[in-house]
């Protein structure tokens, strides 16, 4: 599952892991670029559509990636193999005040259930 955990200074910012074999790394990375570096709130970086390269001469990519990102990488002599999904993520955002968001994937795989427990003082 690649459990991944970011921390800054010490803290952590964001956990998360994805099941899916060889695409659970290009699924983090994602996940983990659109978050950080995009600025996408978790659950619209765990939403957000996905393609994934693993050295082969097409590039598997969900439905959506094609449609949306897919003309611009062709045009520079991509090859798309659509696939109906990859990955099934879950994650926690850890926000300030000390406020954990809980984040799963709301339809790939049927969607995911996120909550977080709260331990009675």
């Amino acid at each position: 599952m690649s459990p991944t955990i970011v921390t800054e200074a010490g803290k952590p910012v964001v956990a998360l892991g994805s099941p899916g074999g060889s695409m659970i790394i290009t699924t983090v990375l994602q996940i983990l670029l659109n978050h950080l570096d995009f600025g996408m709130t978790l659950p619209d970086a765990i939403s957000a559509p996905r393609a994934s390269q693993r050295n082969t001469a097409s590039v598997a990519a969900e439905p959506a990636f094609i449609a949306s990102d897919g003309p611009a990488l062709q045009a520079l002599g991509h090859i798309f193999t659509s696939t109906p999904e990859i990955g099934a993520a879950t994650g926690i955002a850890f926000l300030p005040g000390g406020l954990f968001q809980a984040v799963a994937e709301p339809v790939r795989r049927g969607g995911g259930s996120a909550m977080v427990a709260e331990q009675a003082p």
